[in-house]
């Protein structure tokens, strides 16, 4: 019989990873398509102002549900030389916040009671969205349609990895192994395995969330599971920062020095509490009694919070840091400057399409200019003779 029970627990946990992430996908698909002109605006009155660059990467991660798509745009915009580096670390830093909005979302959905739970009633919002996107012929009911439609599916998904974890705390030896795992190390290291695997924070922080609002584990593993979970998020700004240029490695290096550092930060910070017989689990059991799934997504909004509160004075130093672990190689600069290529538009930005066709208006405005400069030399050349300007005809051709 727990063959069976386990068996289908794995089946529905699955599945509703499944459904999550294609939520999330297509939360983040549509909100991009709705917000990327405003987002494209905030990029280009970017300031030197640290607080600016944080508040475009918290409103624009909150707007497109997606700190993987910011990240992936901000060492898009780095690598095309159009965003300076201290400013793309804050655009990260305030990311890190606004990803945090898909945790609260996932506790709002786990409050039940005696009346119909929050989670069915936005569960419902997947069929609304359907039939509007079934009928609807205007490309921007459809996009809305598509949101509604995601943020059904989310709570679709977190309802069936909730019944999931409620299978799974029904079996003893389950319990007894989670329970067993007390060594804070150990579960960071699955938080980060588990992130990387699934290239999504969001799904991890929600499966902690449904595991702890179950019993299945408890606040503090929980804890320690979303802060291992904030550090496997960097693999999708590895791979992308590492396939290119210079500063899209110096990039996303920042992005994982800068989660690394503030978990420590918070791991140092937990040890020395538990000496004086303090944990974070007690600390947010005391302000949120009785709301197991408000505790961990608290902590999670006040981890990143604090994070960005204590290294935004420290970016200086922070990319300083960087600029030496990622080295430029000697010769460098000089080869990249023969190599033909797109100035605004690269593979990262192909990983979010509305910012890419915006970016491709640049891309054709700066064309324009290469020709009308290569006209104008042309033009100097025949009329003087003197070809001293070939090379870099050449190369603009």
């Amino acid at each position: 019989m727990d063959d069976i029970v386990i068996t289908t627990a794995i089946l529905t946990l699955l599945a509703g990873i499944g459904v999550f992430l294609t939520a999330c996908l297509m939360l983040s698909s549509n909100l991009e398509s709705l917000s990327s002109s405003k987002l494209k605006q905030m990029f280009t009155k970017a300031s030197k102002s640290k607080l600016y660059g944080v508040g475009i990467g918290a409103v624009g991660t909150a707007a497109i549900q997606s700190s993987g798509a910011m990240t992936v745009m901000v060492i898009g915009f780095v690598n095309a030389g159009i965003m300076t580096l201290p400013l793309a670390a804050t655009i990260i830093y305030g990311a890190n916040i606004g990803t945090t909005i898909t945790a609260q979302i996932a506790a709002l959905g786990m409050f039940s009671g005696e009346s119909i739970s929050l989670a069915l009633i936005f569960s419902a919002l997947a069929g609304v969205g359907g039939f509007m996107m079934a009928f609807a012929k205007k490309d921007k009911t459809k996009l809305w349609a598509g949101i509604l439609t995601g943020f059904g599916l989310l709570f679709v998904g977190l309802t069936m990895m909730a019944s999931s974890m409620s299978e799974f705390s029904q079996l003893p030896e389950v319990v007894a192994f989670l329970a067993s795992i007390k060594n804070i190390f150990i579960i960071l290291l699955i938080g980060i395995l588990l992130t990387a695997l699934v290239q999504s924070s969001s799904v991890v922080t929600t499966l902690a969330i449904t595991m702890v609002v179950t019993g299945l584990i408890d606040l503090e593993q929980g804890i320690y599971l979303t802060l291992g979970s904030n550090i496997g998020s960097c693999v999708v700004a590895i791979i992308a920062g590492f396939s290119g240029g210079l500063n899209a490695k110096r990039t996303a290096t920042i992005h994982l020095l800068f989660n690394v550092f503030g978990v420590l930060i918070f791991v140092v910070a937990g040890m020395i509490l538990g000496t004086l017989g303090i944990s974070y689990s007690g600390i947010f059991e005391s302000l949120f009694p009785g709301m197991a799934s408000t505790q961990l997504a608290m902590f999670h909004t006040v981890f990143n919070v604090i994070t960005v509160i204590i290294m935004l004075p420290l970016t200086g130093m922070l990319i300083n840091l960087v600029m030496k672990m990622v080295p430029e190689r000697p010769g460098e600069k000089g080869e990249e400057e023969f190599v033909p290529g797109l100035r605004y538009l690269n593979t990262y930005m192909l990983r979010t399409p509305p910012m890419a066709v915006q970016q491709v208006m640049n891309e054709v405005i700066g064309m324009s200019h290469i020709a009308m400069e290569n006209y104008r030399t042309a033009c100097h050349m025949i009329r003087t003779m003197d070809f001293d300007g070939m090379e870099k005809f050449c190369n603009n051709e």
